[in-house]
C-alpha cells in the first residue's frame, strides 16, 4: 500500500448482519458501485476485536486503525467529551448519555423513539444544568439527537471510572464494553467495581435521580405527551472514563499523513487521540451528506497519504430491527457516496480498503461479535473473483477469516 498510492480506508457503520442468516442486508442491497470495487479486489472476513467481543463503535474504529482496544484503555465517555470539544483533565469523569423514556422502574425506549429534536434536547439539557446541583462542577452538553456528554470535574482527588453502566444495552466487562442483545429493562443504579470508584458511582446515581425529577416535570415532556410522543424523562449514562492513555500517534506509527472525515463526536474523539487531522462535517439525515463526504474525500486525497471515512446510515435501522430501511441505507451509500467516488477516482493511483466497523444484525437489534466482510483493492494485486461486497462473497476471498482487525492495517502495509 505504500509508494505512490494513496490509501482510502472506509468503514460502513453496522452494515454487516453476520454470516449466520440466510439473507443479509448486504446480500439484498443493490450495490452496483461497491460490486465494481469488489470485483477488482481481494477479500475476507475479520473479527473486529476478537471472537466473543461485540464491540461499540469507538473500540471498533480504534481496532481497524491498528490499535488493540484491550491495550489502549480509553472509554467512550472520554472520546465523546473530546469529540464534543469539552475540556477534560486527568481524573475528571466523562460519560456518554442518552435521553430515554421510562415508566416507573422500567426503561421503555432507550432513544425516545429517535423522535427527540436537537432543539428539545438542548432545552432539556439547560433545564438539568439549571436545577441539578451535585456539589461537583460539571458540564452537560447536547451533541446530536438524543445524545449528550457529561463531564464531572474532580476536586481534591481523581474520580475513579470503574463503574457499571446505567444503559442496559452496553455491559461493562473489564476495559471493554460489550453490546448486549438481551436487555434487562429494569432500571438499575450504578455500581462501583473498586474502592476508588465508589464516590463516582454515588455522584452518577445522584445525577441520574435528580435529572429525572427535572425531566419528569419539564414542559417539553408535557407537550410531547400531549402530542402522543414519548417523553425524554431519564438520562442513561454509560462508558465512564477518567483518563487519556498515551498512545503512539498514527503518523509516527505508520509513517502516513492521515485525515479523518467525521460527523459524530466519538469519531472526532478517536481521530484526536491518534493525532489524525479531523475534518468534521455537520450531521444531517439527507442523501446530500454522502455527496459531501465523497467530494471531501477526493479533496483530502490530494493532500494526505491516508484518508479514513466512517459512514453512518445502516446502523440505526439495524438497531431498530428494520431490514428494509437498512437495505435502503446501504443502497443510498452505494449510489451517492461510492458512485460519486468512482466517477472521479484514479484507480491506478490509490489503494482502497472497505469494511464495516462491526456487525449489527437486524434480527438482534444490537451489535454482535460476528466477523465483518472486507475488500482490499490495490492496482497490482490479482483479484479473488468476489462478485459483491457481502458476507457470503467475502468469505470466499483469499484472506479467509482473520482473528483481529487491529492487525489488518499492518498486514496491508507490509
Amino acid at each position: 500500500m505504500r509508494g505512490k498510492n494513496k490509501i482510502l480506508f472506509i468503514l460502513l457503520d453496522g452494515a454487516s448482519d453476520g454470516l449466520n442468516y440466510p439473507k443479509t442486508s448486504l446480500d439484498e442491497a443493490r450495490t452496483t458501485n461497491l460490486s465494481k470495487i469488489a470485483k477488482i479486489s481481494k477479500g475476507g472476513l475479520v473479527y473486529t476485536i476478537a471472537k466473543g467481543i461485540s464491540p461499540e463503535s469507538d473500540a471498533a474504529a480504534l481496532s481497524f486503525l491498528g490499535y488493540n482496544p484491550l491495550e489502549v484503555q480509553i472509554t467512550r465517555g472520554v472520546l465523546e467529551a473530546l469529540g464534543a470539544g469539552l475540556k477534560f483533565n486527568e481524573g475528571d469523569l466523562a460519560l456518554r448519555c442518552n435521553f430515554a423514556t421510562a415508566i416507573g422502574d422500567e426503561i421503555l425506549d432507550r432513544r425516545v423513539g429517535r423522535s427527540l429534536s436537537d432543539e428539545e434536547a438542548k432545552e432539556l439539557v439547560n433545564e438539568i444544568v439549571s436545577n441539578v446541583n451535585l456539589n461537583y462542577d460539571y458540564e452537560l452538553v447536547h451533541t446530536i439527537g438524543h445524545r449528550c456528554v457529561l463531564v464531572i470535574r474532580k476536586k481534591d482527588k481523581n474520580l475513579g471510572s470503574n463503574i457499571s453502566n446505567l444503559d442496559p444495552a452496553y455491559v461493562r466487562k473489564g476495559t471493554i464494553v460489550h453490546a448486549s442483545a438481551i436487555i434487562d429493562r429494569k432500571i438499575k443504579l450504578c455500581e462501583a467495581f473498586d474502592e476508588e470508584s465508589k464516590i463516582s458511582a454515588e455522584i452518577v446515581n445522584k445525577f441520574f435521580i435528580e435529572a429525572r425529577k427535572v425531566l419528569e416535570n419539564s414542559k417539553i415532556n408535557l407537550e410531547r405527551k400531549k402530542k402522543g410522543l414519548l417523553p425524554a424523562n431519564i438520562l442513561l449514562l454509560r462508558d465512564a472514563g477518567s483518563s487519556i492513555p498515551k498512545v503512539k500517534k498514527f503518523e509516527e506509527k505508520y509513517k502516513l499523513k492521515a485525515a479523518a472525515i467525521a460527523e459524530m463526536p466519538v469519531e472526532v474523539g478517536v481521530a484526536k487521540i491518534l493525532g489524525i487531522d479531523v475534518y468534521k462535517i455537520e450531521y444531517i439525515k439527507s442523501l446530500e451528506i454522502y455527496k459531501i463526504k465523497a467530494n471531501l474525500t477526493l479533496n483530502l486525497l490530494n493532500k494526505y497519504d491516508f484518508v479514513y471515512v466512517h459512514i453512518k446510515g445502516p446502523d440505526e435501522p439495524a438497531h431498530d430491527g428494520n431490514f428494509e430501511l437498512k437495505v435502503k441505507a446501504i443502497e443510498e451509500i452505494d449510489e451517492y457516496f461510492f458512485g460519486e467516488l468512482l466517477n472521479k477516482l484514479e484507480l491506478d493511483k490509490i489503494s482502497i480498503f472497505i469494511s464495516c466497523d462491526h456487525s449489527t444484525p437486524v434480527f438482534l437489534k444490537s451489535h454482535s461479535d460476528d466477523p465483518v466482510p472486507f475488500i482490499y483493492y490495490k492496482p497490482e494485486i490479482k483479484p479473488d473473483g468476489i462478485l459483491k461486497f457481502s458476507e457470503k462473497e467475502c468469505v470466499k476471498g483469499s484472506f479467509g477469516i482473520l482473528e483481529h482487525a487491529y492487525e489488518i492495517l499492518k498486514k496491508f502495509l507490509s
